[in-house]
Protein backbone atom coordinates (compact mmCIF):
# COMPACT_ATOMS: atom_id res chain seq x y z
CA UNK A 1 0.00 0.00 0.00
CA UNK A 2 0.96 3.23 -0.46
CA UNK A 3 2.23 5.68 2.37
CA UNK A 4 -0.49 8.37 3.74
CA UNK A 5 2.58 10.31 3.09
CA UNK A 6 2.43 9.89 -0.99
CA UNK A 7 -1.32 10.47 -1.00
CA UNK A 8 -1.12 13.39 0.98
CA UNK A 9 1.90 14.84 -1.16
CA UNK A 10 0.41 14.09 -4.63
CA UNK A 11 -2.74 16.19 -3.76
CA UNK A 12 -0.92 18.67 -2.51
CA UNK A 13 1.12 18.84 -5.57
CA UNK A 14 -2.18 18.50 -8.03
CA UNK A 15 -3.62 21.67 -6.25
CA UNK A 16 -0.78 23.73 -7.69
CA UNK A 17 -1.50 22.91 -10.73
CA UNK A 18 -4.98 21.36 -12.57
CA UNK A 19 -4.35 19.24 -14.88
CA UNK A 20 -4.54 19.24 -18.21
CA UNK A 21 -8.15 19.98 -19.62
CA UNK A 22 -8.97 20.82 -16.34
CA UNK A 23 -11.34 24.44 -15.68
CA UNK A 24 -12.93 25.59 -12.77
CA UNK A 25 -16.30 27.01 -13.33
CA UNK A 26 -17.46 29.96 -10.80
CA UNK A 27 -20.44 29.83 -8.47
CA UNK A 28 -21.49 32.26 -6.45
CA UNK A 29 -19.99 30.70 -3.91
CA UNK A 30 -17.42 28.58 -5.30
CA UNK A 31 -16.28 26.35 -8.52
CA UNK A 32 -16.94 22.98 -10.40
CA UNK A 33 -14.09 21.57 -11.85
CA UNK A 34 -14.69 20.07 -15.26
CA UNK A 35 -12.23 18.21 -17.17
CA UNK A 36 -12.40 18.62 -20.73
CA UNK A 37 -11.20 16.04 -23.44
CA UNK A 38 -11.74 15.41 -27.24
CA UNK A 39 -10.12 15.18 -30.51
CA UNK A 40 -8.04 17.59 -32.21
CA UNK A 41 -10.56 17.60 -35.16
CA UNK A 42 -13.53 19.27 -32.45
CA UNK A 43 -11.15 21.92 -30.70
CA UNK A 44 -12.34 24.40 -33.33
CA UNK A 45 -16.17 23.00 -33.84
CA UNK A 46 -19.50 23.15 -32.52
CA UNK A 47 -20.69 19.88 -32.02
CA UNK A 48 -24.25 18.82 -31.97
CA UNK A 49 -23.79 16.74 -28.77
CA UNK A 50 -21.00 16.22 -26.30
CA UNK A 51 -21.27 14.09 -23.33
CA UNK A 52 -20.87 14.70 -19.66
CA UNK A 53 -19.85 12.69 -16.93
CA UNK A 54 -20.78 12.62 -13.17
CA UNK A 55 -19.79 10.04 -10.68
CA UNK A 56 -21.99 8.42 -7.69
CA UNK A 57 -19.89 6.67 -4.98
CA UNK A 58 -18.44 3.25 -4.75
CA UNK A 59 -18.97 0.87 -2.11
CA UNK A 60 -16.89 2.81 -0.24
CA UNK A 61 -18.75 5.79 -0.72
CA UNK A 62 -15.91 7.65 -3.13
CA UNK A 63 -17.17 9.60 -5.78
CA UNK A 64 -15.79 11.99 -8.53
CA UNK A 65 -14.13 12.32 -12.09
CA UNK A 66 -11.38 9.93 -11.58
CA UNK A 67 -13.97 7.09 -11.85
CA UNK A 68 -13.70 8.21 -15.56
CA UNK A 69 -9.99 7.88 -15.87
CA UNK A 70 -10.62 5.56 -18.93
CA UNK A 71 -14.01 6.06 -20.16
CA UNK A 72 -13.24 9.49 -20.43
CA UNK A 73 -9.97 9.03 -22.72
CA UNK A 74 -12.06 6.49 -24.77
CA UNK A 75 -14.95 8.33 -25.78
CA UNK A 76 -12.75 11.17 -26.12
CA UNK A 77 -11.50 9.31 -29.61
CA UNK A 78 -14.86 10.61 -31.35
CA UNK A 79 -16.39 12.99 -28.82
CA UNK A 80 -16.47 15.90 -26.81
CA UNK A 81 -16.00 14.93 -23.58
CA UNK A 82 -16.78 17.02 -20.05
CA UNK A 83 -16.46 14.87 -16.65
CA UNK A 84 -17.27 17.15 -13.55
CA UNK A 85 -16.44 16.89 -9.89
CA UNK A 86 -19.40 17.99 -7.63
CA UNK A 87 -18.61 20.17 -4.86
CA UNK A 88 -16.11 19.36 -1.66
CA UNK A 89 -15.01 16.31 -4.51
CA UNK A 90 -11.95 16.08 -6.83
CA UNK A 91 -10.46 19.72 -7.72
CA UNK A 92 -14.12 21.14 -7.24
CA UNK A 93 -14.08 23.66 -4.21
CA UNK A 94 -15.75 23.04 -0.61
CA UNK A 95 -19.14 23.29 0.56
CA UNK A 96 -20.82 23.54 3.73
CA UNK A 97 -23.46 21.61 2.32
CA UNK A 98 -22.99 18.74 0.43
CA UNK A 99 -25.32 16.66 -1.21
CA UNK A 100 -26.72 15.29 -5.11
CA UNK A 101 -29.14 18.37 -5.11
CA UNK A 102 -26.68 20.61 -4.61
CA UNK A 103 -24.87 19.47 -7.46
CA UNK A 104 -27.74 19.50 -9.85
CA UNK A 105 -28.05 23.09 -9.10
CA UNK A 106 -24.90 23.87 -9.31
CA UNK A 107 -24.50 21.65 -12.49
CA UNK A 108 -27.35 23.81 -14.01
CA UNK A 109 -25.68 27.12 -13.86
CA UNK A 110 -22.55 25.31 -15.59
CA UNK A 111 -23.98 23.15 -18.19
CA UNK A 112 -25.14 25.84 -20.35
CA UNK A 113 -21.55 27.32 -20.49
CA UNK A 114 -20.48 24.04 -21.89
CA UNK A 115 -19.62 24.08 -25.72
CA UNK A 116 -21.83 22.19 -27.42
CA UNK A 117 -26.06 22.44 -28.92
CA UNK A 118 -26.91 19.48 -26.68
CA UNK A 119 -25.91 16.82 -23.67
CA UNK A 120 -25.46 13.23 -23.42
CA UNK A 121 -25.55 12.65 -20.17
CA UNK A 122 -23.76 10.04 -18.12
CA UNK A 123 -23.82 8.95 -14.89
CA UNK A 124 -22.87 6.62 -12.32
CA UNK A 125 -24.66 4.75 -9.13
CA UNK A 126 -26.16 7.70 -7.10
CA UNK A 127 -25.33 10.51 -9.72
CA UNK A 128 -28.42 9.17 -11.28
CA UNK A 129 -30.44 11.59 -8.44
CA UNK A 130 -28.53 14.71 -10.28
CA UNK A 131 -29.00 13.46 -13.68
CA UNK A 132 -32.69 13.50 -12.64
CA UNK A 133 -33.31 16.31 -10.99
CA UNK A 134 -31.54 18.38 -14.25
CA UNK A 135 -33.82 16.73 -16.32
CA UNK A 136 -36.54 17.73 -14.28
CA UNK A 137 -35.23 21.51 -14.54
CA UNK A 138 -37.17 23.13 -17.57
CA UNK A 139 -34.13 25.51 -18.51
CA UNK A 140 -32.32 22.33 -18.55
CA UNK A 141 -34.16 19.84 -20.15
CA UNK A 142 -34.36 20.87 -23.73
CA UNK A 143 -30.67 21.12 -23.94
CA UNK A 144 -30.36 16.91 -23.10
CA UNK A 145 -30.02 14.68 -25.85
CA UNK A 146 -30.67 11.76 -23.02
CA UNK A 147 -29.71 10.40 -19.91
CA UNK A 148 -27.88 7.21 -19.66
CA UNK A 149 -27.91 6.29 -16.04
CA UNK A 150 -24.65 3.05 -15.03
CA UNK A 151 -26.44 1.18 -12.65
CA UNK A 152 -28.79 4.07 -10.67
CA UNK A 153 -29.82 3.95 -8.10
CA UNK A 154 -34.37 3.30 -8.46
CA UNK A 155 -36.70 4.97 -6.35
CA UNK A 156 -38.67 1.44 -5.90
CA UNK A 157 -39.68 0.82 -2.08
CA UNK A 158 -37.62 -1.66 -1.54
CA UNK A 159 -34.48 -0.17 -2.93
CA UNK A 160 -35.70 3.01 -0.45
CA UNK A 161 -35.63 0.84 2.27
CA UNK A 162 -32.04 -0.35 1.67
CA UNK A 163 -31.07 2.97 0.77
CA UNK A 164 -31.94 4.61 3.55
CA UNK A 165 -30.76 1.87 6.04
CA UNK A 166 -26.70 1.34 6.78
CA UNK A 167 -24.89 2.74 6.76
CA UNK A 168 -26.40 6.07 5.93
CA UNK A 169 -28.56 6.10 8.89
CA UNK A 170 -25.54 5.71 11.23
CA UNK A 171 -24.48 9.02 10.14
CA UNK A 172 -27.53 10.59 9.98
CA UNK A 173 -27.46 9.71 13.70
CA UNK A 174 -23.71 10.15 14.67
CA UNK A 175 -23.23 13.17 12.36
CA UNK A 176 -22.86 15.52 14.72
CA UNK A 177 -20.27 13.59 17.09
CA UNK A 178 -18.53 12.39 14.15
CA UNK A 179 -17.48 15.22 12.68
CA UNK A 180 -14.70 16.50 15.23
CA UNK A 181 -13.39 13.47 15.32
CA UNK A 182 -12.55 13.35 11.91
CA UNK A 183 -10.51 16.80 12.10
CA UNK A 184 -8.70 14.69 14.80
CA UNK A 185 -7.26 12.66 11.96
CA UNK A 186 -8.82 9.24 13.59
CA UNK A 187 -9.83 7.67 9.83
CA UNK A 188 -6.81 9.10 8.12
CA UNK A 189 -5.25 5.87 8.29
CA UNK A 190 -8.86 3.82 7.53
CA UNK A 191 -9.49 6.43 4.30
CA UNK A 192 -5.74 5.89 2.88
CA UNK A 193 -6.97 1.65 3.20
CA UNK A 194 -9.77 1.76 1.54
CA UNK A 195 -8.22 4.35 -1.30
CA UNK A 196 -5.26 1.64 -1.81
CA UNK A 197 -7.74 -1.01 -1.66
CA UNK A 198 -10.34 0.40 -4.84
CA UNK A 199 -6.99 1.35 -6.78
CA UNK A 200 -5.84 -2.47 -6.28
CA UNK A 201 -9.88 -3.55 -7.39
CA UNK A 202 -9.74 -0.97 -10.21
CA UNK A 203 -6.48 -2.42 -11.57
CA UNK A 204 -7.92 -6.30 -11.40
CA UNK A 205 -10.97 -4.79 -13.73
CA UNK A 206 -9.12 -2.99 -16.55
CA UNK A 207 -9.00 -5.19 -19.54
CA UNK A 208 -5.30 -6.03 -20.02
CA UNK A 209 -5.91 -4.44 -23.43
CA UNK A 210 -6.63 -1.08 -22.32
CA UNK A 211 -4.62 -0.72 -18.86
CA UNK A 212 -2.71 1.50 -21.22
CA UNK A 213 -5.81 3.99 -22.11
CA UNK A 214 -6.61 4.05 -18.70
CA UNK A 215 -5.06 7.78 -16.70
CA UNK A 216 -4.25 6.32 -13.87
CA UNK A 217 -2.00 9.51 -12.49
CA UNK A 218 -5.51 11.44 -13.22
CA UNK A 219 -7.56 8.42 -10.87
CA UNK A 220 -4.75 8.79 -8.14
CA UNK A 221 -4.78 12.68 -8.08
CA UNK A 222 -8.39 12.04 -7.69
CA UNK A 223 -8.23 9.53 -4.82
CA UNK A 224 -5.29 12.06 -3.27
CA UNK A 225 -8.14 14.60 -2.91
CA UNK A 226 -10.47 12.57 -0.86
CA UNK A 227 -7.54 11.74 2.07
CA UNK A 228 -8.01 15.69 3.56
CA UNK A 229 -10.19 15.44 6.49
CA UNK A 230 -12.00 18.24 5.60
CA UNK A 231 -12.99 16.02 2.58
CA UNK A 232 -13.43 13.06 4.89
CA UNK A 233 -16.08 14.90 7.07
CA UNK A 234 -17.86 16.06 3.16
CA UNK A 235 -18.39 12.45 2.63
CA UNK A 236 -19.82 11.75 6.09
CA UNK A 237 -22.40 14.94 5.87
CA UNK A 238 -23.16 13.67 2.27
CA UNK A 239 -23.59 10.17 3.26
CA UNK A 240 -25.74 12.12 6.08
CA UNK A 241 -28.05 14.08 3.09
CA UNK A 242 -28.59 10.98 1.50
CA UNK A 243 -32.08 10.56 2.83
CA UNK A 244 -33.31 13.95 1.62
CA UNK A 245 -31.59 13.34 -1.69
CA UNK A 246 -33.47 9.94 -2.42
CA UNK A 247 -36.67 11.85 -1.06
CA UNK A 248 -36.25 14.53 -3.48
CA UNK A 249 -35.29 11.99 -6.42
CA UNK A 250 -38.49 9.47 -5.73
CA UNK A 251 -40.87 12.45 -5.60
CA UNK A 252 -39.43 12.71 -9.65
CA UNK A 253 -41.99 12.06 -12.40
CA UNK A 254 -40.14 9.32 -13.62
CA UNK A 255 -42.33 7.54 -15.87
CA UNK A 256 -43.26 10.26 -17.83
CA UNK A 257 -39.62 11.36 -18.36
CA UNK A 258 -39.27 13.62 -21.36
CA UNK A 259 -36.21 13.31 -21.80
CA UNK A 260 -34.99 9.66 -23.16
CA UNK A 261 -33.20 7.51 -20.36
CA UNK A 262 -31.34 4.72 -21.37
CA UNK A 263 -30.16 2.38 -18.22
CA UNK A 264 -27.00 -0.08 -18.20
CA UNK A 265 -27.11 -2.79 -15.04
CA UNK A 266 -24.82 -4.71 -13.98
CA UNK A 267 -25.51 -7.41 -11.33
CA UNK A 268 -22.82 -6.15 -8.69
CA UNK A 269 -25.68 -7.18 -6.39
CA UNK A 270 -25.48 -11.14 -6.89
CA UNK A 271 -22.30 -11.43 -4.95
CA UNK A 272 -23.57 -9.46 -2.10
CA UNK A 273 -27.21 -11.77 -2.42
CA UNK A 274 -24.91 -14.80 -2.11
CA UNK A 275 -23.03 -13.30 0.51
CA UNK A 276 -25.82 -12.19 2.98
CA UNK A 277 -26.15 -14.37 6.11
CA UNK A 278 -30.03 -12.89 6.42
CA UNK A 279 -32.14 -10.78 4.48
CA UNK A 280 -31.87 -12.62 1.42
CA UNK A 281 -34.81 -11.98 -0.01
CA UNK A 282 -35.10 -8.19 0.89
CA UNK A 283 -31.96 -8.08 -0.77
CA UNK A 284 -33.20 -10.02 -4.26
CA UNK A 285 -36.27 -8.29 -3.77
CA UNK A 286 -34.55 -4.74 -4.26
CA UNK A 287 -32.79 -6.34 -7.09
CA UNK A 288 -35.82 -7.28 -8.74
CA UNK A 289 -37.56 -4.46 -8.39
CA UNK A 290 -34.62 -2.46 -9.83
CA UNK A 291 -34.33 -4.36 -12.90
CA UNK A 292 -38.38 -3.77 -13.68
CA UNK A 293 -38.17 -0.35 -13.03
CA UNK A 294 -35.15 0.16 -14.92
CA UNK A 295 -36.61 -1.58 -18.24
CA UNK A 296 -39.51 0.20 -18.14
CA UNK A 297 -38.17 3.57 -17.85
CA UNK A 298 -36.11 2.86 -20.51
CA UNK A 299 -39.23 1.86 -22.58
CA UNK A 300 -41.71 4.91 -21.55
CA UNK A 301 -38.85 6.98 -21.88
CA UNK A 302 -38.13 6.28 -25.64
CA UNK A 303 -34.54 4.98 -24.31
CA UNK A 304 -32.56 1.52 -24.12
CA UNK A 305 -31.94 -1.24 -21.99
CA UNK A 306 -28.97 -2.93 -20.98
CA UNK A 307 -27.96 -5.85 -19.16
CA UNK A 308 -24.16 -6.48 -18.38
CA UNK A 309 -23.32 -9.99 -16.99
CA UNK A 310 -20.55 -7.97 -14.44
CA UNK A 311 -20.60 -8.67 -10.86
CA UNK A 312 -18.79 -5.58 -10.29
CA UNK A 313 -19.74 -1.91 -9.84
CA UNK A 314 -17.01 0.11 -11.10
CA UNK A 315 -18.93 -0.39 -15.28
CA UNK A 316 -16.64 2.45 -16.44
CA UNK A 317 -13.42 0.35 -16.14
CA UNK A 318 -14.50 -3.12 -16.40
CA UNK A 319 -16.67 -2.85 -19.79
CA UNK A 320 -15.91 0.51 -20.95
CA UNK A 321 -15.58 -1.15 -24.56
CA UNK A 322 -19.58 -1.60 -24.43
CA UNK A 323 -19.94 1.47 -22.46
CA UNK A 324 -18.07 3.10 -25.59
CA UNK A 325 -20.59 1.65 -28.29
CA UNK A 326 -23.69 1.93 -26.69
CA UNK A 327 -23.09 5.90 -26.18
CA UNK A 328 -21.75 5.88 -29.59
CA UNK A 329 -25.47 4.26 -30.72
CA UNK A 330 -27.20 6.73 -28.36
CA UNK A 331 -25.45 9.75 -30.25
CA UNK A 332 -26.23 8.70 -33.52
CA UNK A 333 -29.34 8.06 -32.93
CA UNK A 334 -32.42 10.65 -33.19
CA UNK A 335 -33.55 10.97 -29.30
CA UNK A 336 -35.94 8.50 -28.77
CA UNK A 337 -35.49 6.17 -31.85
CA UNK A 338 -34.40 3.41 -30.13
CA UNK A 339 -37.93 3.36 -28.26
CA UNK A 340 -38.44 -0.08 -26.53
CA UNK A 341 -35.05 -1.30 -26.98
CA UNK A 342 -33.19 -3.80 -24.79
CA UNK A 343 -30.53 -6.16 -25.26
CA UNK A 344 -27.61 -7.92 -23.26
CA UNK A 345 -24.24 -7.64 -24.03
Amino acid sequence: MKSLLFFALLFSAALQALPKGSTLYPLPDGALHVRLMQPDSQKTQQVDTAIVLIAGPNEYFFADSGFFALLQPVLAKHHRTYAVDRQSSGFSSDTATPSYRRFAKDLAQVLPQLQAKKFLLVSFASGSITARLLADDPAIAPRLHGLLLLDPDVPTPAALELYNGAPADWYRAHLLELLPELAKGVWNDRTAKKISAELTQIRQLVPTAQQQLTDWDYLQQLQASRLPVNRQQARAIEIAQYQADLAAYSQTPWQQSAVPVSVVDGDFEAPLIAEAKEDKARLARWRQDGLEFAATLAKNSGGRFVALPAQNHLLMFSHSAELTQLIDELIAAPAGAASGNSARR
